[in-house]
């Protein structure tokens, strides 16, 4: 996790230079061992990839990612939205805290202020040129034609203008990319409807007559645009929604899995580790009612419980599927050697 030294309780001076820490803990085992937390990270051929984040991580802020569900290649340093499918991008790795149940996404928030407020002038604006349908048209005698049309202008405008703003935003970069997809036909169906719409009120005498009916005037689609507007922010709030609910399910996961590995030294010694300690070739003893940490190797599955680190390569072989009190929370494989 990033932590913000504005916020942060904990904090360790060293060398002229002032650490901040999320937790008390945190501080005392870099406080204990400087060291150890400011070397370079072995290589990745020699350590195991860990099971979760550890609670040390964000010691020194990591740089974030953000990579398009649709499109993997799409890949940069800050939020947005993908210049292909015009899809919201997403961490690249989802960590305990990169989905706190109470930091609220900022895009889902946007979306739904928009569908709401586009869906209050939509239905009105829907019931009211649907009312041409009614027999002997009263609302139209009541109100007239021309007030009726200004009426359509005046709820429709806000929907178009300001709701439907990050549809013609994604659209206008699907153009410019030439990557085109469905925000591109939404801007256009969307803009060209309430153009018309705004010309026709404006300038009925330079259109054909259309309408048989005069009272009516020319065709309008200012219900077309706003009700357009408002189904697809409605359909991007769910999706949103649907999003945020797999990295909740992603992040429980991740909170299942074990913070720390007990290890066997050579002499025969054995002490509890941080998880991005763990090395390939350690051996680990996983005692009754303990996940386990790491993908491994059970050597000694009937005297005691222990698991050695092996390459994930080497999940080529054949997996027991008989013995599965051992497996991890969270989809570990291991390799049984019976």
């Amino acid at each position: 996790m990033t932590v913000d030294p504005a916020t942060a309780k904990w904090s360790h001076a060293l060398d002229g230079h002032t650490w901040y820490f999320c937790g008390k803990g945190c501080m005392t085992k870099f406080a204990a061992d400087p060291a150890k937390y400011l070397a370079p990270a072995p290589s990745p051929s020699v350590q195991a990839e860990p099971a979760a984040p550890s609670s040390l991580v964000g010691i020194v802020p990591a740089k974030t990612e953000y990579i398009c569900p649709m499109d993997p290649e799409v890949v940069q340093d800050h939020p947005g939205s993908c210049p292909k499918c015009g899809m919201a991008l997403e961490p690249r790795i989802v960590a305990l805290d990169t989905y706190a149940d109470d930091a609220p996404n900022p895009e889902l928030a946007d979306m739904s202020r928009r569908f709401w407020i586009s869906a209050a002038l939509s239905l009105p604006l829907l019931a009211l040129s649907m009312s041409e349908m009614i027999p002997e048209m009263p609302v139209q005698h009541a109100l007239g034609a021309r007030l009726i049309i200004w009426i359509e202008l005046l709820l429709a405008t806000p929907v178009v203008l300001w709701g439907a703003l990050p549809f013609f935003e994604r659209g206008a970069r699907s153009l410019v990319s030439r990557h085109l997809n469905m925000f591109t036909l939404i801007s256009l169906g969307v803009g060209i409807a309430y153009a018309y719409s705004v010309f026709a009120a404006f300038f009925p005498g330079l259109l054909p007559n259309l309408a048989n009916n005069s009272m009516a005037g020319p065709p309008l689609y200012f219900e077309a645009a706003a009700v357009i507007t408002a189904l697809v922010l409605l359909g991007q709030v769910l999706e949103l929604r649907a999003r945020g609910r797999t990295a909740s399910a992603i992040k429980a996961l991740l909170g299942m899995s074990p913070r720390t590995a007990r290890i066997v030294r050579a002499d025969g010694r054995e002490e509890d580790v941080a998880l991005e300690e763990v090395q390939m070739g350690d051996l680990l003893r996983v005692r009754p009612g303990e996940k386990i940490p790491v993908d491994g190797a059970i050597v000694e599955p009937h005297m005691r419980e222990h698991v050695r680190l092996v390459p994930m390569r080497g999940f080529e072989t054949a997996v027991a599927d008989h013995d599965s009190s051992l497996r991890a929370p969270i989809g570990v494989r291991l390799l049984i050697i019976l």
